[in-house]
């Protein structure tokens, strides 16, 4: 029951943000002035004489305004155009030196039996500081279940990975996880 409500609410105020944006397209394109068609004017009969051609220069065609153009408003910003696709965010994720070491050490202490890998925990990008974020957790991967052993968002529109730091509940920068978490020294999901 309560999800109907949402929806029909959802639509209404989908609705009515629809109206706006039509009534402020509206009054843009109709408050912008239209730009007047020029008239070309017709070539001049040629004349019959050299004396009769230098009276032609003097009664030349009327000089017409330059044409003006009205400029459009610059578009306002958008979001940042996805360069990356998720496939290319897990591979860049899973290039960073650190996991590569993470995998190779569980590759090894388990004889081949368990895996680093890489699971996209949400599938929806995050918005974050107006760019979108694909969602990745890094996990050991067992027989018997996946163990995350960190969070990563990894930019859409440019080269940028973030860390979702567990204890402190923020998301903070690949330089600073590597500064303060000391990656490069794990050896299990407890750190």
């Amino acid at each position: 029951m309560e999800f109907s409500k949402l929806s029909t609410r959802t639509l209404i105020v989908a609705a009515a943000a629809l109206g706006a944006v039509a009534v402020a397209l509206g009054a843009y394109y109709s408050s912008s002035a239209p730009v007047a068609p020029q008239a070309v004017p017709a070539p001049a009969p040629a004349p019959a004489s050299a004396s009769s051609s230098a009276a032609a220069i003097k009664k030349a065609a009327p000089v017409t305004a330059p044409r003006v153009v009205a400029e459009k408003e610059p578009a306002p910003p958008s979001e940042p155009v996805a360069i990356r696709t998720k496939e290319q965010a897990a591979a860049a994720l899973m290039a960073l030196p650190e996991l590569q070491a993470w995998s190779a050490l569980l590759e090894k202490n388990s004889n081949g039996k368990v895996h680093g890998a890489l699971i996209e925990y949400d599938p929806t990008p995050r918005k974050l500081n107006g760019k979108n974020y694909w969602q990745f957790s890094y996990v050991e991967n067992t027989a018997e279940a996946a163990q995350r052993w960190e969070s990563f968002l990894v930019s859409s529109s440019d080269d940028e990975i973030l860390v979702e730091d567990a204890s402190s509940d923020e998301v903070i920068s690949l330089a600073r996880w590597r500064r303060e978490k000391h990656p490069a020294k794990r050896t299990s999901i407890d750190g």
